[in-house]
């Protein structure tokens, strides 16, 4: 039972957003799981991580408090962080269950990209009103503003013109500024993918797409150091830009003048941070 736990746990963690509701119903749901599981230190442990995760920061400290090992230096930064929220609970604010409304059904089906996994969880394309895209001039529900490089100014689009290709081709222009540690990529079928048929998101100096391993990274959306808190993943990144982790910490603000924009390896699963200021 303890595996099908670590299974559910690992591919939770890599995907959890905290401003989802689903997404942290989800993991209530695995943090009920564990509590009835056996008590050993490998469920007590996770059963850490996923409280930490969601700003369960008492919980987290009083089933810590009781296997961790400060010889150890992983358990040293964990049981600091963890007493940081502890000292400062003005700042918490526990991600407790939601009530999920339903949702309605758009009008546009919005296609699988394989560098965006979550197009409207990262904010990328909007909703809640008609516009006409400027590709295929059909009204639609869910679109992107401004977001390619083209010389003809291109107020809407939709997911269908751009996952085809259609709008790069019409306006012949392309969705990410640049490509970073592009000559990873040996197949050319990414690199078109990644420019001509994925759309960009937004950013301070324009946006650059990174790669990692032999292919491109997906999008997982904007953040600041608080989000990588939430997300539990400020050990277990690489920032491109080369940072300290100290000057992220005091800087890295979403929607600040220093913002962050995180990728994950499609291969390797290794997270990625880029940012830039304004």
């Amino acid at each position: 039972m303890t595996e099908s736990l670590i299974a559910q746990w690992q591919g939770q963690r890599k995907t959890f957003d905290a401003k989802n509701a689903k997404a942290i119903n989800a993991m209530h749901k695995l943090r009920e799981q564990v509590q009835k599981a056996e008590p050993t230190e490998v469920n007590l442990r996770m059963l850490v991580e996923i409280f930490y995760m969601l700003q369960m920061y008492d919980e987290a400290y009083k089933i810590f408090t009781s296997v961790m090992d400060l010889r150890n230096k992983k358990d040293q930064k964990k049981y600091g962080a963890i007493k940081y929220w502890i000292d400062n609970p003005q700042n918490v604010k526990p991600l407790s269950p939601r009530v999920i409304q339903e949702e309605a059904e758009m009008i546009i089906p919005l296609p699988t990209f394989k560098y965006m996994p979550n197009p409207i969880q990262a904010n990328i394309f909007k909703t809640g009103e008609l516009v006409v895209c400027d590709c295929c001039e059909q009204e639609v529900d869910i679109y992107c503003t401004k977001g390619i490089y083209a010389i003809e100014e291109v107020e809407y689009l939709c997911p269908s013109c751009i996952h085809s290709g259609l709008a790069a081709q019409k306006f012949d222009g392309q969705f990410q500024q640049d490509l970073l540690n592009s000559e990873l990529v040996k197949n050319d079928d990414y690199t078109d993918e990644v420019l001509y048929r994925t759309p960009g998101y937004i950013s301070w100096q324009g946006n650059d797409w990174v790669a990692h391993c032999t292919d491109y990274c997906a999008f997982i959306g904007y953040v600041g150091w608080q989000e990588l808190m939430e997300m539990g993943i400020t050990e277990e990144f690489e920032h491109f830009n080369g940072h300290t982790k100290e000057e992220l910490a005091a800087t890295l603000r979403n929607n600040g003048s220093h913002q962050g924009y995180l990728f994950q390896c499609l291969e390797c699963q290794q997270y990625i941070l880029y940012s830039d200021f304004d």
